[in-house]
């Protein structure tokens, strides 16, 4: 039993292995995601995401938006989305269900960020084509 245990408790902490944190210098380089089209993202461990995520984030005045389409997962339907986005300490861009993205300068690219409490990347996006 105690060797379960011992295996169980290794599997839990090794996941915290895999888990990527956001790279940043602090500024929030927004410039660089306006009017690029993220396309086909991976998952940090380079798995390719299975769904459909295409989304171009644009700018109205001072207001972020991102359009493009998405798979809903469990009804396996691919939705148009259309956004606001607001601002979220500096760095983020947070849509409306509190999903957060941000400019990674390492990766040069777009990332969808998993939860506020950990911030660890869940998604990095391929560039597509400029608008």
């Amino acid at each position: 039993m105690k060797k379960l245990f011992m295996f169980y408790l290794f599997i839990i902490l090794s996941l915290g292995l895999f888990a990527q944190q956001l790279n940043t210098d602090g500024e929030p380089h927004f410039d660089k995601l306006v009017g690029v089209k993220f396309i086909k993202p991976y998952s940090p461990d380079g798995e390719d995401y299975d769904g459909v995520y295409n989304v171009t984030i644009t700018k109205k005045g001072n207001d972020y938006y991102m359009t493009g389409k998405v798979l809903l997962l469990g009804i396996e339907e691919i939705a148009p989305i259309k956004t606001k986005l607001k601002v979220y300490k500096k760095i983020y861009l947070e849509d409306d269900a509190g999903e957060l993205y941000a400019y990674d300068v390492k990766k040069d690219t777009l990332v969808l960020i998993q939860v506020k409490e950990t911030m660890n990347v869940d998604l990095y996006f391929r560039k597509g084509s400029k608008k």
